[in-house]
C-alpha cells in the first residue's frame, strides 16, 4: 500500500513541477525576444569603436546562452513528463536528468566565458558565480544515483 502512495506523490508533484518548468519555456522564448531591448542600452554608452563588437557579442552571446538554458528547461521538463505519466526512473526518464545535468554544467561554463569577456571588454571587475556547476553536479549526481539504484533492482530481480 505504502509503495502505491508514494508512486501518487511522485506522480502528483512531477505534475506539479512539469507545469512550473512549461511556464519557464515560455519565459526563455520571452527571453529571447527581449535580448533585442538589451541591445539597444549600448548604443547610447558605449564608445562608436567599441559599439559594433560589442553588440555583436551581446546578442550572439545571449542567444547561445538562452538556447542552452531552454534546453536544460526542455530536458527537465521532459523527465518529470516522464514521471509524471507513471515511467518512474526508467532508463529513458534518468537519461533525461542526467542530460539537463551535463548541459547546465556546459551553460554554467559557456556563462561565465561569457561574462568575463563581457566585462573585460567594459573594464568591469569579474566575480565568479558557482551556482551553475553546483546544480549541474547535483542533477548528475541524483542520475548517476539512480542509474545505480537501478542496477542494484536489476541484480536483486535476477536472484529471486
Amino acid at each position: 500500500m505504502k509503495h502505491f502512495q508514494n508512486r501518487d506523490n511522485i506522480i502528483r508533484v512531477s505534475n506539479i513541477l512539469r507545469v512550473v518548468l512549461f511556464g519557464g519555456l515560455i519565459a526563455w522564448v520571452l527571453g529571447v525576444a527581449l535580448l533585442v531591448f538589451d541591445i539597444l542600452i549600448p548604443l547610447v554608452t558605449l564608445p562608436r569603436e567599441k559599439l559594433y563588437s560589442y553588440t555583436t557579442l551581446i546578442f550572439a552571446g545571449m542567444l547561445i546562452l538562452a538556447s542552452l538554458a531552454f534546453y536544460v528547461n526542455s530536458r527537465l521538463f521532459r523527465f518529470f513528463g516522464r514521471l509524471k505519466n507513471g515511467y518512474l526512473f526508467d532508463r529513458e526518464t534518468v537519461g533525461y536528468l542526467d542530460s539537463a545535468g551535463k548541459w547546465w554544467i556546459g551553460a554554467w561554463l559557456y556563462s561565465d566565458m561569457l561574462t568575463f569577456l563581457i566585462r573585460h571588454w567594459v573594464f568591469q571587475p569579474q566575480d565568479l558565480n558557482f551556482g551553475g556547476l553546483s546544480a549541474g553536479l547535483i542533477l548528475l549526481f541524483v542520475a548517476w544515483m539512480l542509474k545505480e539504484a537501478q542496477g542494484l533492482q536489476e541484480e536483486q530481480e535476477l536472484t529471486v
